[in-house]
């Protein structure tokens, strides 16, 4: 297998496929820098050209179509306006789909691929795994369901079992060339890992044929934690070739890893979500060309993404010259700095493509040692406002303590490092302190910080947190503080506790308790969450018993002994952020097929195919 092949192949034989992660439709500016934008969506757009201008025979897609767990009306309906206008039409596609449809869409509504449909007539059949944003809770119906049931876009790569994943390849066919394309939708990083290092994750392989192998996920890719990844040498062997999503900077040239035997890709997303270096990046589409066992991958750029520019000022570097007072004096510095080194990198990234953003986003992270060089931005948002899209989010400060160290940094390309390891005091060479959960787990294991959450565990937190971050769930902190403050309550109703003294004792108790059992404590969040995302009721359910008010919801002191009526007062903390928890899934047993076959079904299609599947042994 190579990416490149200087022998003369034949064109018939070559599947043409347009590679696309992390589109993130419906991203929207109103929330997230004040204003409408319908960016994501231009986006899109340019894609679907690209994939019919160059005739493609089908999109692959590594999930995230979808910011937003539950998109609005408005986004799922201009996502199949899209797909309607430019994969449906008379032009005929030559694939040959040689897998069982009832097992690799066993999940779908239509079990079967769209293009072999009757009552459709798809040009460009789009493949697409779900990732953490368009991830639906287990069990229920997720915007990847909506778009398979349309028939616009073939959903695969859903895992119904997380004590054992097998995942059944989708083989296309091409005169002589043959892909097989495995898919897996986003599972929590801590699970997945879990499941490689257990061999609990099973590739079934095509018999009697050789195939060009295809691994589509959407997992973190960079080290958070000791788990809270996947290594990219530790995949099957046999796989040619990694489509990897869910990481946002584009890497799109394939990178050869010696220890997979494999290439990776990593188109990153089509659009920025957040204001970090990586984003900033160019952003690429791939088209990929797959000759039996060799493939090439051409980068498109896209021209239609919105400007954004990224700059590091360490305020040492650079020759200020001090008027009045320093802040004063740094203020007006960074302001020409804006002017004569931001605005004109902005301009060089204006194509002229029709629709595309002219305010661009603008990220200026200043390093300072002194705090009388820290400035009030108010003003500079206020110039700004009507010439840049996030002018209040457009500078951030960052105090550091050595310089060098934050050179390296820079040049290394580490996001926030200095933040990290400044609240928690923590050493850049341990990994796990890079990251927030390292850093809470180890603010709150300090012995003079272990009381300081009582009512409130740091698991919970963190799970809430995974639900907020993963699928975007804007209740989920809000209901599991209501768990646990309703929980806590009534375990002290049970000990008759009468005085204050007697109260926090139980309190503290009941907290000792959950501490001891963590996974029932992991457990029962996750069933809230998941509860209350299926029945918005239920996360309001603390308001029926009296324990919060929506006008409490912002206050730091909560009342926990309302409801005990004594004269004492309980006082809760509130806690900090932690590691990304697991999800709860059911069970089904799809192992025990291993012959598959498919029927064409258009009139034109006279062959049937067949074929046989085995277990990978790798």
């Amino acid at each position: 297998m190579s990416e490149s092949s200087s022998k003369r192949i034949n064109p018939e034989d070559t599947i043409s496929i347009l590679v696309a992660t992390d589109i993130h439709l419906g991203f929207d500016y109103s929330k997230q820098r004040g204003r409408h934008s319908d960016d994501s969506f231009i986006t899109f757009e340019e894609i679907l050209k690209h994939a019919k201008d160059n005739e493609v025979d089908c999109i692959l897609l590594g999930g995230d179509l979808f910011h937003d767990t539950k998109p609005s009306q408005t986004a799922l309906l201009k996502c199949v306006e899209l797909l309607r206008k430019y994969c449906l039409g008379t032009r005929e596609c030559t694939l040959e789909f040689l897998s069982d449809s009832d097992l690799v869409f066993r999940h779908c509504a239509q079990k079967h691929v769209n293009y072999e449909d009757p009552n459709l007539n798809v040009s460009i059949p789009v493949f697409t795994i779900h990732g953490n944003h368009d991830d639906p809770s287990f069990g229920t119906v997720g915007s990847m369901d909506v778009l398979s049931a349309t028939g616009l876009v073939n959903y695969f790569g859903k895992w119904t079992d997380l004590t054992n994943v097998v995942i059944p390849p989708i083989i296309l066919k091409k005169n002589d060339t043959y892909i097989a394309l495995y898919g897996l939708s986003y599972i929590n990083d801590q699970r997945l890992s879990r499941l490689y290092r257990d061999d609990k994750v099973e590739l079934l392989r095509a018999k009697d044929m050789e195939t060009f192998n295809i691994f589509v996920l959407h997992q973190n890719r960079v080290k958070h934690g000791d788990h809270a990844y996947i290594p990219e040498g530790k995949l099957q062997k046999f796989l040619d070739l990694i489509i990897w999503g869910h990481e946002h900077e584009c890497r799109i040239t394939p990178e050869f890893n010696a220890e997979g035997g494999y290439h990776i890709c990593q188109p990153g997303s089509s659009i920025a979500t957040s204001l970090c270096e990586g984003e900033s990046k160019s952003k690429h589409v791939g088209l990929l060309k797959v000759n039996k066992k060799d493939f090439k991958m051409k980068s498109l750029k896209l021209k239609s993404t919105r400007p954004f520019v990224f700059d590091n000022m360490i305020l040492r570097d650079h020759d200020i010259k001090i008027g009045v007072s320093i802040a004063e004096a740094v203020c007006q510095y960074v302001d020409q700095y804006i002017e004569n080194n931001l605005m004109p990198k902005v301009v060089k990234q204006l194509t002229g493509y029709p629709g595309q953003p002219l305010q661009p986003l603008i990220r200026l992270r200043i390093f300072y040692e002194d705090d009388n060089q820290v400035f009030d931005t108010l003003s500079l948002s206020r110039k700004y406002c009507d010439e840049i899209a996030n002018p209040m989010e457009m500078i951030i400060f960052r105090k550091i303590k050595g310089v060098e160290k934050t050179r390296l940094a820079i040049k290394e390309g580490l996001e926030d490092v200095e933040d990290i390891t400044e609240l928690f005091q923590g050493n850049i060479g341990q990994d796990w302190t890079r990251t927030v959960p390292g850093g809470i787990k180890k603010y709150f294991d300090r012995e003079e910080n272990k009381d300081k959450l009582t009512v409130l565990t740091v698991t919970s937190l963190n799970e809430a947190l995974n639900r907020y971050v993963d699928l975007g769930d804007i209740d989920a902190f809000k209901n599991i503080v209501r768990d646990q403050m309703k929980r806590t309550i009534d375990y002290v109703k049970k000990q008759n506790a009468t005085t204050e003294k007697d109260i926090r004792k139980e309190i503290k108790n009941f907290c000792n308790e959950r501490l001891s059992e963590e996974q029932q404590e992991k457990d029962n969040a996750v069933r809230i969450l998941n509860d209350a995302s299926k029945n918005p009721k239920i996360g309001r359910q603390a308001r029926d018993v009296g324990v919060i008010n929506d006008s409490d919801d912002n206050s730091d002191d909560v009342n926990v002994t309302t409801q005990i009526k004594t004269r004492g007062r309980g006082r809760g903390s509130r806690g900090g952020r932690g590691s990304r928890g697991g999800r709860g899934r059911g069970k089904t047993d799809e192992r025990n097929t291993t012959k598959t076959s498919s029927r064409n079904t258009k009139s034109n299609s006279s062959a049937e195919h067949s074929v046989i599947i085995d277990s990978d042994s790798d």
